[in-house]
């Protein structure tokens, strides 16, 4: 997770961390599901190629996408 994917999403409910630890736990963790699920679709958009070029196979792909977004 990006520490600009939770700021955005911060602000785009209004929230300011420093109201709840708590919160700002929960915020922080809604902002790292929405992250990991995004990186996963378009992982499983690439072709072949670009996969290639980046050493992973579509097998070790597959298995990533198939993934539940809470688990790294």
């Amino acid at each position: 997770m990006t520490r600009s994917s939770a700021s955005q999403l911060q602000a785009r409910i209004g929230f300011s961390p420093r109201r709840s630890g708590l919160l700002a736990t929960v915020v922080e963790r809604l902002a790292e599901w929405q992250e990991r699920a995004r990186s996963r679709v378009l992982l499983g958009r690439m072709d072949d190629r670009m996969l290639r070029d980046m050493g992973i196979s579509r097998s070790d792909v597959d298995v990533e996408v198939a993934k539940p977004f809470w688990r790294p």
